[in-house]
């Protein structure tokens, strides 16, 4: 008996929509660009009355503008990601080292795998540079989901940009005290092996309020011998956030939570002639929760903790450049 297809999500339902509309003023863009063009050609055809022409440029721009209303009321109604994030996985530590390794161990594949999986998706049609949107969830938690394209010109390899985006992310509560005036300590916890990572930073802003984020970070350079994700190589590091944890807790008492899902994937654009400087690309998509605080707070502090939600990632991006170009 065969097994009854699955209902696609509303969610997914409205995405496809999106993609149709999008592809729909894709084609309209071209045909006014083209009608533009042939509108300035003087040849032996007889051109048509401009009447005409303008009629038919304004019936297109006015369609245009319908499909971009209607991307937009389609879009609105998108639930909001929340913890279905693709970058989130709920991870559980215990007290004993050897389990917590071993949960560390089992994740790391599949961390890499979706981490690819959602940056080559969320890229493939998207022309632009940054995207940045905010929402509060019903408990008052404020979220944010992040996606980046940042390009470093002139440089030696691929490999080079991965290791100053390593070294990045292993100092980054320096970072975070030099450019943001932060004071920010981390510990670090488990290290199953040289690429897997659990640690806590702790940050208190100029306010007195302490955020902490308890994370794990994967990290790996696949050169041209390994093909697991792709053809070609690239430089990944995926972070996640601990839900749970057995041996050091959160202490919502005195701190904010702040959760961090985050992937960063390199890759190498060949150049197009002789000589021509090689260019890497960072693509680094990001989900933040920062959770409604447990203790007092003023709505104006709230409110100034939440404008820094995803200022970290800005540092980090300042600090890559600043190790590979020498520069502050």
């Amino acid at each position: 008996m065969m097994a009854e297809k699955r209902r696609k999500a509303t969610s997914t339902k409205r995405k496809e929509e999106i993609s149709e509309l999008k592809a729909e003023i894709r084609k309209l863009r071209s045909e006014l660009e083209l009608k533009s063009e042939l509108k300035g050609l003087q040849t032996s055809v007889k051109a048509p009355p401009l009447e005409l022409v303008i009629s038919e440029n304004e019936t297109l721009s006015s369609v245009l503008q319908q499909q971009q209303f209607d991307i937009a009321r389609v879009h609105s109604t998108l639930p909001p990601s929340l913890e279905l994030h693709s970058l989130c996985t709920r991870i559980c530590l215990k007290k004993s080292w050897a389990q917590r390794s071993a949960k560390l161990l089992s994740l790391r594949e599949q961390k890499f795998r979706a981490a690819h999986e959602y940056i080559t998706t969320r890229s493939q049609h998207s022309p632009s540079y940054s995207s940045d949107e905010r929402f509060e969830t019903a408990n008052g938690d404020v979220c944010c989901s992040i996606f980046q394209t940042v390009h470093f010109p002139g440089v030696k390899s691929l490999k080079q940009v991965y290791d100053a985006v390593l070294f990045s992310m292993n100092n980054v509560e320096i970072s975070i005290c030099e450019r943001l005036g932060h004071i920010t300590t981390r510990d670090d916890y488990d290290c199953a092996d040289s690429s897997i990572y659990n640690a806590r930073m702790v940050s208190t802003n100029d306010m007195g309020i302490t955020t902490e984020v308890s994370g794990i970070m994967f990290s790996r350079f696949f050169d041209s011998t390994d093909r697991s994700f792709t053809d070609t190589p690239c430089g990944m590091l995926v972070i996640d956030s601990v839900d749970e944890d057995e041996l050091y807790p959160y202490v919502p008492s005195e701190r904010v939570r702040k959760d961090v899902s985050a992937a960063f994937v390199l890759t190498a654009d060949k150049p197009q002639l002789e000589g021509d400087n090689l260019v890497v690309t960072l693509r680094r998509a990001a989900f933040v929760k920062l959770h409604y605080p447990e203790f007092g707070m003023s709505e104006a502090v709230w409110q100034e903790l939440q404008q820094d939600v995803a200022r970290w990632g800005d540092v980090t991006t300042r600090a890559i450049r600043s190790v590979l170009y020498s520069v502050p």
